[in-house]
C-alpha cells in the first residue's frame, strides 16, 4: 500500500502544517499535524458533530464498478464516515508513463486534489478508484507498482484494484479492496505506516497482497487512537470486520452506505 506523499494542502477545510512521507518510506517522521474542522463519526465516546464528515469515491477510467458499493459499507463500519459516489471521471493524460505503460498515482492525487475536489461540493476527502495498473516512486526504485496511494493528513487517495484481482475468488478480491482503501484513509486522517502487529490495517504491504489478507482490522487500538486525535472525534469501537454487512450478506441495520 503506497507511501504517503509531500504535499502542501492547502486549507480547505482542514487546519493543516505540511504534510510529511510516511514513516519507513526514506522520508522525515511525520509532521505534527491537527485537524480544525467538525465532521462527525458513530461513537458514544464523544457527542455528535454538527457536520458528517463524507469521503467522495471517485471512479477513474476502467474501473470494477461492483466493489464500489461493498468499499463504501466498508468505509462506513469502519471510521463511521458518509460515502457517497460521484460520476466516473477519465484517466488524466497527464498521468500517463508510457516507459511502463501505466499511471503514475502521485500524478493521480494531484489530479483528484486540483481538479475533482473543487467540483465535489461536500466532500472532505476523495478516493479515486481504478483498474488499471498505478505506481509511484520508491526508492531505490523510480517506478514501482502500488496498490494504493495517499497525501499523509491530505484530503486524497487512489486505490487499485489492478494487483488485488490474481487467483482469488470474488469475495477475497472484495475484501481486499476494502481493506486496501481503509488503509490509505488511514494516512488521509493522519497514520504514518505502523507496525502495532502483523494483523493491523497500517502496515506496509510493500507491494505484498499477502499483507492485506493479515489484517484482520479495521483499526488497530494505536491506529484508531492516533486517527481519533487528528480528527478530533472519537471513531467507531472495534468490532472486528462485520463482512456479512459489508458484502451485503444481510441488510444493514444503519451506518454509511456506498451508491
Amino acid at each position: 500500500m503506497g507511501a504517503a506523499l509531500v504535499a502542501t494542502v492547502l486549507a480547505l477545510g482542514w487546519n493543516l502544517r505540511t504534510p510529511s512521507p510516511a514513516p519507513g518510506h526514506g522520508a522525515a517522521p511525520a509532521a505534527d499535524v491537527t485537524a480544525g474542522m467538525s465532521p462527525g463519526g458513530r461513537s458514544d465516546r464523544a457527542p455528535a458533530p454538527a457536520v458528517v464528515f463524507t469521503v467522495c469515491l471517485q471512479p477513474l477510467g476502467e474501473h470494477d464498478a461492483s466493489l464500489l458499493a461493498p468499499i463504501g459499507r466498508g468505509i462506513g463500519h469502519a471510521y463511521g464516515f458518509a460515502v457517497r459516489t460521484l460520476a466516473t471521471r477519465p484517466l488524466p493524460a497527464a498521468a500517463w508513463y508510457p516507459a511502463r505503460g501505466r499511471y503514475r498515482a502521485p500524478a493521480l492525487l494531484d489530479h483528484l486534489l486540483y481538479d475533482v475536489m473543487p467540483a465535489a461540493a461536500g466532500c472532505h476527502a476523495v478516493v479515486g478508484f481504478t483498474a488499471v495498473d498505478v505506481s509511484a516512486t520508491r526508492a531505490p526504485h523510480a517506478d514501482w507498482g502500488v496498490l494504493g496511494l495517499a497525501y499523509h493528513g491530505g484530503r486524497v487517495a487512489v486505490v487499485s484494484s489492478f494487483r488485488l484481482r490474481g487467483n482469488v475468488d470474488r469475495r477475497r478480491l472484495t475484501e481486499r479492496a476494502v481493506k486496501v482503501v481503509i488503509h490509505e484513509l488511514g494516512h488521509v486522517v493522519g497514520l504514518p505506516h505502523r507496525s502495532e502487529g502483523p494483523a493491523c490495517i497500517m502496515n506496509d504491504a510493500v507491494g505484498a497482497v499477502a499483507t492485506i489478507d493479515r489484517a484482520e482490522g479495521p483499526l488497530c487500538a494505536g491506529e484508531r487512537a492516533e486517527a481519533e486525535r487528528f480528527l478530533g472525534f472519537a471513531l467507531p469501537a472495534d468490532g472486528g470486520w462485520d463482512w456479512r454487512v459489508i458484502l451485503a450478506e444481510e441488510p444493514a441495520s444503519g451506518g454509511a452506505a456506498g451508491k
